[in-house]
């Protein structure tokens, strides 16, 4: 027994396809925040073992920046209504 109409089908889909883009441009967000710390001066710490760590960590903030924009991007052509 179908409960929903295709038109509350249609507003559920775009609710929640709305909900993960709004989740994913937040972290996407809290990783750009973090990566500020980092950028646009190079790393300066006095121990170079420190500074490959946070240099590390730049690293994998920016990928996951770009990671979570790629994902953004594809839900938004798949959903383009959403």
């Amino acid at each position: 027994m179908n409960l929903l109409t295709t038109n509350e089908k249609l507003l559920l889909m775009k609710e929640i396809v709305s909900n993960i883009i709004s989740y994913l441009e937040n972290e996407k967000s809290i990783n750009e925040d973090a990566l500020a710390a980092y950028d646009p001066q190079p790393i300066q710490d006095s121990d170079p073992e420190i500074r490959r760590m946070r240099e590390r960590e730049a690293i994998k903030l920016r990928d996951r920046t770009i990671e979570l924009k790629r994902h953004i991007s594809v839900i938004k052509k798949m959903y383009p209504n959403g």
